[in-house]
């Protein structure tokens, strides 16, 4: 098999076996684009159901690592579930969000109460296309979490030999050499057009 085989069957098969991925990001990054306006439609209807309360005495450090106190809080609110983020909201409440694809749950620890408040999010669409599009990380416990980041990290990758095969494909041909130099042209001097004016 010479390169130039060998560089279309890559363009090929690389394409038909992140096709879906592909297919995530055009359409919830032309639904996120637009909104369609989804915030005019859930602006009245309430973000959270509360679950239950639960008392906990945590110890929560000033300085250190909150996930791994969060870790423990979500264990003992009966949550199994690594993927989450925590922060800090004031000296005396820490948020735990814990997430999935389709369901986000919350989980608020008032420090001085010694109160937990858990909560699921409802369900909004223009949420679940923020999440569906962005959803991506290697700081999560997790075997699932850290095999879609890679599949991530071969889909940019992949973009990357796309582009670099195509302009390969396209040299190789003489009678597109005009037209295509003009396309490159064109889509390099609309990026940079984009760039310096937004």
């Amino acid at each position: 098999m010479n390169f130039d085989l060998f560089n279309r069957r890559i363009h090929l098969y690389l394409g038909l076996f992140l096709m879906v991925f592909f297919l995530k990001y055009a359409v919830s990054g032309f639904l996120y684009n637009h909104n369609l306006g989804l915030n005019e439609y859930y602006k009245d209807k309430p973000q959270w159901t509360k679950l239950f309360e639960l008392t906990c005495k945590r110890p929560v450090p000033d300085n250190g690592d909150l996930r791994l106190v969060a870790a423990q809080i979500l264990k003992d609110a009966g949550i199994e579930n690594s993927s989450f983020g925590v922060y800090r909201a004031g000296k005396k409440q820490l948020n735990i969000n814990s997430h999935s694809f389709f369901s986000t749950t919350r989980v608020v620890y008032f420090i001085d109460r010694n109160l937990l408040l858990v909560e699921d999010k409802n369900f909004r669409w223009d949420h679940f296309i923020h999440k569906f599009h962005w959803l991506g990380r290697y700081q999560q416990d997790s075997f699932i979490c850290d095999a879609w980041a890679f599949m991530l990290d071969l889909l940019f990758i992949s973009i990357i030999i796309w582009v670099l095969s195509g302009i390969y494909m396209w040299w190789k041909i003489r009678k597109t050499r005009l037209w295509g130099a003009i396309a490159l042209g064109g889509g390099v001097v609309s990026f940079l057009f984009f760039v310096f004016l937004l």
